[in-house]
């Protein structure tokens, strides 16, 4: 009887971790499309957190954003950030309306939006106080962050799903805290001149579209 009912156990938790799989190996494809199909490019991104060799070669090329390597990377940047933003919720003592698939979609869906209106209003700032230059710039410098973000910390969030364990998922979250503070660092470092000098638009662009949609994103979920 014992056996039968941890049996049982274990295969509910196998088919609650039946969508998280599908999610994770959608990932996992897009990262070995882009691997393929931009082998040396790729190479480059992957040293970004300790050279801005990427950086310097790749601002050179057209289009600078919208090109299939930066769109696959949004994709994924998507789904990790919603994954993250699933373990945030799961930890949390909040409850939902949904089962836990139904909301993935929904935080799925709110990044998604969140992407496209961030990068309207960019655009849209960018063409009111004539930077565009700067904010493509700027957004290329992020995109590219947040790209290798999601490749680092994506063997974490595998992990995370298939031993169930909350010790590791905060341990998780503070790693992917303390990376995309880095992140934010090298940012600055690598572009202070730029930066400094233009500070007024740098606090207006990290207010406008860095801090206030994620609160926006939360209270939505919640």
């Amino acid at each position: 009887m014992y056996l039968l009912k941890m049996n049982e156990a274990v295969e509910r938790i196998l088919i609650s971790k039946d969508w998280i799989t599908i999610v994770l190996l959608v990932i996992v494809g897009l990262l070995i499309f882009n691997r393929t199909k931009h082998l040396v490019r790729f190479k480059s991104f992957q040293s970004l957190l300790y050279n801005n060799n990427y950086i310097n070669n790749y601002t050179k090329t057209t289009p600078l954003l919208l090109n299939a390597f930066n769109i696959t990377f949004i994709f994924i940047i998507v789904f990790v950030i919603s994954l993250l933003l699933f373990v945030i919720m799961d930890l949390s003592d909040v409850t939902f309306n949904t089962n836990n698939k139904g909301l993935f979609v929904l935080i799925i869906f709110y990044v998604f939006c969140f992407v496209i209106i961030r990068f309207i209003v960019g655009l849209f700032l960018a063409f009111l106080f004539e930077k565009e230059k700067e904010q493509h710039y700027f957004t290329f410098i992020k995109l590219s962050y947040l790209s290798h973000f999601s490749l680092l910390i994506l063997p974490l969030l595998i992990i995370n799903f298939y031993i169930n364990i909350s010790y590791f998922s905060y341990f998780l979250l503070i790693i992917a805290a303390l990376l995309l503070l880095f992140y934010y660092f090298l940012q600055i470092k690598n572009n202070q001149k730029l930066v400094f000098n233009k500070l007024f638009y740098f606090i207006l662009y990290l207010c406008a579209l860095e801090i206030s949609p994620f609160i926006i994103i939360y209270k939505l979920i919640i």
